[in-house]
């Protein structure tokens, strides 16, 4: 996938992963960050540590009426880690 980005972004983005030590791989339409973290030692963590995080828009419209969500990306379709909620008022 990387082959189909903007070369200039490809380079942000390998320089991230060398600077930060993690590692991204995207397989089956799903991109993984990490898997160990950096300085990771013993072995995996047990059955039962995976949080499911979906439905992110409805979550948010629990709270109030949204307006608006918006998952920031970057050039590459990358996720910034990061979204806003906009609300129908305050």
């Amino acid at each position: 996938w990387t082959n189909s980005i903007n070369q200039a972004n490809k380079m942000a983005l390998l320089a991230w992963t060398k600077e930060t030590g993690i590692e991204l791989v995207q397989i089956n339409g799903q991109r993984r960050y990490g898997g160990p973290p950096p300085g990771w030692v013993g072995d995996p963590p047990p059955a039962g540590t995976e949080v499911f995080i979906g439905k992110l828009p409805q979550v948010f419209q629990s709270v109030g009426k949204l307006y608006e969500f918006r998952l920031m990306m970057t050039f590459s379709g990358l996720n910034r880690g990061f979204a806003y909620a906009k609300y129908s008022n305050r």
